[in-house]
């Protein structure tokens, strides 16, 4: 157990063993039945790149269509800066 404070502006230091271990620079809050909180990692979406491998071979066209989805997505959000 480690013991951090809450700022005058209502923010605590994650501690680096913390942040170290889970490789995450976001936590999520989850409030508790009893009144307290849990603090949890929310995973690095990039680690889990390929995680879900098959044996089954990809469909070329289907990986064309994916990449064209996600590029107008990263189009749409530049757009918006």
């Amino acid at each position: 157990m480690v013991k951090t404070y809450i700022s005058s502006k209502g923010q605590t230091t994650i501690p680096a063993k913390f942040r170290l271990r889970w490789k995450s620079s976001a936590v999520v809050w989850e409030e508790t039945p009893d009144g307290g909180a849990l603090v949890r990692p929310v995973p690095d979406i990039m680690a889990l790149f390929g995680s879900a491998r098959t044996a089954q071979p990809r469909d070329p066209a289907e990986k064309r269509k994916g990449r064209a989805a996600w590029g107008d997505e990263v189009a749409k959000e530049g757009r918006k800066s």
